[in-house]
C-alpha cells in the first residue's frame, strides 16, 4: 500500500477526473495500465446498474443470461448511452457502475461500454472464487444485496456534500436496496430511477418507495423514457 497527498493526487490528476497508473513485474516483462476515478466531495455522482439497467441480460432466464453473458453477442439498452452522456455534460457528472456480475467479466464489460460510448467511469463488482459452486448460482445468489448495500454506503460516507443519482431496475433488488439507501442519505439523492418492462409495471415500486416521495423517483423502459433535465 502506498498514500499520495491531496496535493500529489492533484497534480497527478487529468482530464475525465482520474489518475492514470502503471504497474510491472521486478523484471519489467508484464507492465499493466489502471485507473483511479476520483469522487470529490461536491458535485454529482451518477450510480447505475449494468445487467438489464443498460444491457439487455435477461437475468430472470438462466439461458438469456448464458446467451447475453458469454456469446459476446451484447445489446445496449436504446438511449442509454446517448441519455448519460447527456447528463455527463450537463451536470459534469461522474459515473460509477455498480453490478452483480463477477468481477472476472470486467474486461469484457468495459469494452463494451466503451464500444457503445457510455461514459468512462468506476466499476464495482463482485469477484467468483472456486469456493462458489457455479456461475448461475453466484449470479442468482442474494449476496448482491449486500454487495450493492456496502458499496453505496462508502461512496456517501466517503463524500459529505455530493448529490447521487441512483439507476437499476425491478428485475432484481435495485428498488429495495434503493429504498433503504435513501432512508439513510434522503437529503443527498436528487432521483432514483428503476427500469421496468413497461410503464405500468410500477405496483411493486408503489409498495417500495411508499416513504419516498414520487417526486423523487420514477421508472423507464429505455434512455429515451429517461429526462433530459434530472432537476
Amino acid at each position: 500500500q502506498f498514500r499520495l497527498s491531496n496535493d500529489d493526487v492533484q497534480h497527478l490528476r487529468i482530464p475525465g477526473g482520474k489518475v492514470e497508473y502503471f504497474v510491472s513485474t521486478n523484471d519489467g516483462n508484464l507492465r499493466s495500465k489502471g485507473e483511479i476515478f476520483l469522487c470529490d466531495d461536491n458535485g454529482i455522482s451518477i450510480i447505475s446498474d449494468i445487467d438489464d439497467t443498460i444491457k439487455v441480460t435477461g437475468v430472470t432466464s438462466v439461458r438469456s443470461v448464458l446467451r447475453h453473458t458469454f456469446s459476446g453477442e451484447y445489446e445496449a439498452i436504446l438511449g442509454m448511452s446517448e441519455r448519460y452522456r447527456l447528463y455527463e455534460e450537463s451536470y459534469n457528472a461522474t459515473f460509477h457502475y455498480l453490478t452483480a456480475s463477477p468481477d472476472q467479466l470486467y474486461p469484457f464489460l468495459r469494452d463494451f461500454l466503451d464500444y457503445e460510448q457510455f461514459p468512462s467511469g468506476s466499476y464495482h463488482m463482485r469477484h467468483f472464487t472456486w469456493f462458489d459452486t457455479n456461475f448461475f448460482g453466484f449470479f442468482s445468489s442474494k449476496s448482491f444485496i449486500k454487495q450493492k448495500t456496502t458499496i453505496l454506503h462508502m461512496f456517501f460516507q466517503e463524500t459529505h456534500s455530493r448529490k447521487f443519482v441512483l439507476l437499476g431496475d425491478i428485475f432484481q433488488k435495485d428498488p429495495e436496496i434503493y429504498a433503504n439507501i435513501y432512508r439513510h442519505y434522503a437529503n443527498r439523492i436528487l432521483k432514483i430511477f428503476i427500469r421496468v418492462a413497461n410503464l405500468t409495471a410500477s405496483n411493486r415500486l408503489s409498495h417500495v418507495f411508499q416513504q419516498i416521495p414520487k417526486s423523487k423517483w420514477d421508472t423507464f423502459v429505455n434512455g429515451y423514457d429517461l429526462p433530459e433535465k434530472i432537476f
